[in-house]
């Protein structure tokens, strides 16, 4: 299900991503905004995963779970 959202920039920003929506082949600013916000999610989880993987190559917070859940909840921690 999609949500909808109202959004209020100034007129020189709005007017910018205009112009970087068509230059870029995007149909409408909303679609820009939209894979913006998209890029952002998933650049910041994998950020955070990258430094999960680099501690864990370098043995800092390994360790042994009891069960999956526990793993999990570090994972989730970190």
């Amino acid at each position: 299900m999609n949500k909808n959202i109202n959004l209020a920039m100034p007129e020189l920003l709005f007017e910018a991503s205009k112009e970087y929506s068509k230059e870029y082949g995007y149909r409408t600013v909303q679609e820009f905004i939209l894979d913006l916000v998209r890029h952002k999610v998933i650049m910041k989880d994998l950020q955070r995963l990258r430094k999960i993987e680099e501690k864990l190559d370098k043995g800092i917070g390994s360790k042994e779970f009891k069960n999956q859940k526990e793993a999990v909840d570090y994972l989730k921690s970190l």
